[in-house]
């Protein structure tokens, strides 16, 4: 089943850590903003990976569920399932 949540009650990452200056997506190589937010994800594991929503949403899409992993640390269980649970689609295929 798929929840939805308002921007309020929204479920957010436990993980206490801020991008460094000039931090960027590992997928896009683009800047990610400077703290977490709704649009910024980062790896539960390494703490050192960060994603816009829609860069690790569409790696998930072409992964899937068995090869979904983190670029940088190469984690998949605690990883798969911080995305899952923020709301990452990860289809079984």
């Amino acid at each position: 089943s798929y929840r939805s949540f308002c921007p309020e009650h929204r479920p957010e990452q436990e993980v206490q850590v801020t991008p460094e200056p000039g931090t960027n997506c590992l997928i896009c190589m683009e800047p990610v903003e400077d703290r977490k937010t709704f649009r910024t994800l980062v790896c539960p594991s390494c703490k050192r990976a960060w994603f816009h929503r829609d860069c690790i949403q569409g790696q998930a899409m072409c992964a899937g569920a068995l090869f979904f992993q983190c670029p940088m640390c190469r984690d998949h269980e605690d990883f798969t399932v911080e995305m899952f649970t923020l709301g990452i689609r990860i289809p079984f295929r």
